[in-house]
């Protein structure tokens, strides 16, 4: 297996991978959020080589007594899912929020939020999310819960 390498990147760089992933058999443009490029937004890939096997985005969203940020768009390439790719992409983008909230705010922690497909919600819970609502559909995607993770 290839060595994995984690790093902050662009929206135009995962957006494959989320098209492919997230919205098989839709345009590629269904996999764009309308954030993708607000300066807030951060943007998370693994690369294989060149090749760009996950990826994350993280949106600034507004909430509560800590930061608070909207996971969206989290992927794995197929062929290098069960691998550890996700988890490890997940801990280094945390780990990348956390300097940067702490830069920016002086603040130490961070809370990251997310619709999780009802699939994903073992590993989301195993990365310590917490189920915030009962399941509900996503038009067009499926059935997701809220979750939400507080790091310090």
């Amino acid at each position: 297996m290839s060595r994995i390498r984690n790093c902050e990147t662009s929206a135009g760089k995962i957006l494959g991978l989320r098209a492919r992933e997230l919205r098989k058999g839709k345009p590629l443009d269904s996999a764009r959020f309308r954030e993708d490029f607000d300066p807030d937004t951060l943007h998370f890939a693994a690369y294989a080589g060149d090749k760009v096997v996950g990826c994350l985005t993280l949106i600034r969203t507004s909430g509560g007594e800590n930061p608070s940020w909207q996971l969206r768009g989290m992927a794995t390439d197929k062929a290098w899912q069960q691998k550890g790719v996700g988890k490890n992409l997940h801990a280094f983008a945390e780990k990348q929020l956390r300097s940067a909230v702490s830069a920016q705010t002086g603040v130490t922690g961070a809370r990251i939020w997310c619709n999780a497909r009802s699939g994903a919600v073992p590993f989301y819970e195993h990365l310590g999310y917490i189920k915030l609502s009962e399941e509900f559909m996503i038009e067009n995607v499926g059935p997701h819960y809220k979750m939400e993770k507080i790091i310090l």
